[in-house]
């Protein structure tokens, strides 16, 4: 068979199923464990599966190759909650960095208009969507990755490195049950990184989906979080990480729906 379409097989059977081990795809398809390996590891780079060590899980959006554009919002009114409780971290006058994700477009759909804000985004998306209300937008990044629509490579790192940013607001396919956040992409994680170093203020917006997850590459914990804005309440272990980094935590929905905060500090 050739790689491509083993990849290919190997992807559907991973999305279609809880997770899948290594020993159980090289029985599968009758090939070695460092092959099987290999294509875990290109798959995972392309966002069509998450990675544990000994297997893969499936994609934590679904995806199957389509973009951020193409695929279907999941949890929108979780997003909308989300965002509308983050921009309340933002003053007159700030330098604000959104990363790629459906979240951060939320947040950028309700800026108040009465802000003034520099803004800059690795997501041309998102750019547009700035645009509308914040007028100028800086947009970062050499190469538009297919499956998240995310700008990354060289040029976006080195401007990161050299511009601090008074807000972040920071999306991650995974928080694992350690603390450690991940995504499935080596280069949207060096640039995720790079924000986590860059923002006064790191705001983390994920909805519950990504809570106790896994993802392949890890690019900070929860200690280069400031606040974690969130829809679903923590259980008491993932509250406990959050305590001993020190994080904020705001629960914006309770399970009755209402609107709430909740303070961890």
């Amino acid at each position: 068979m050739l790689p491509d379409k083993r990849r290919k097989r190997i992807a559907k059977m991973v999305n279609n199923s809880d997770r899948v081990t290594v020993e159980e795809l090289t029985e599968e398809f009758g090939v070695s464990g460092a092959t099987i390996r290999r294509d875990l590891a290109s798959l995972a780079e392309d966002g069509l599966i998450e990675r544990f060590h000994g297997g893969a899980l499936p994609a934590s959006n679904g995806s199957t190759g389509r973009t951020q554009a193409q695929e279907t919002v999941t949890n929108p009114s979780g997003k909308r909650a989300i965002a509308e409780r983050a921009v309340g971290e933002l003053s007159d006058g700030d330098a604000v960095f959104f990363d790629t994700g459906p979240t951060t477009m939320e947040v950028a759909k309700v800026l108040p208009e009465s802000l003034t804000l520099l803004v800059a985004t690795n997501s041309p998306e998102n750019a547009f969507e700035l645009r509308e209300t914040c007028g100028d937008v800086k947009v970062v990044g050499d190469s538009l990755r297919r499956t998240s629509d995310a700008l990354v490579g060289p040029s976006a790192e080195s401007y990161l490195r050299k511009t601090n940013f008074d807000v972040v607001f920071l999306e991650t396919d995974a928080i694992q049950s350690d603390g450690g956040l991940s995504v499935s992409n080596e280069d949207e994680a060096r640039i995720k990184s790079l924000l986590c170093d860059g923002g006064r203020l790191v705001i983390l917006v994920a909805d519950g989906s990504k809570v106790e997850r896994q993802s392949f590459r890890e690019f900070a914990s929860v200690e280069d979080v400031d606040i974690f804005v969130t829809d679903a309440p923590l259980s008491e272990e993932m509250r406990a990480v959050f305590d001993r980094a020190n994080v904020q935590v705001l629960d914006v929905l309770n399970a009755n729906g209402t609107q709430r905060s909740t303070d961890s500090r």
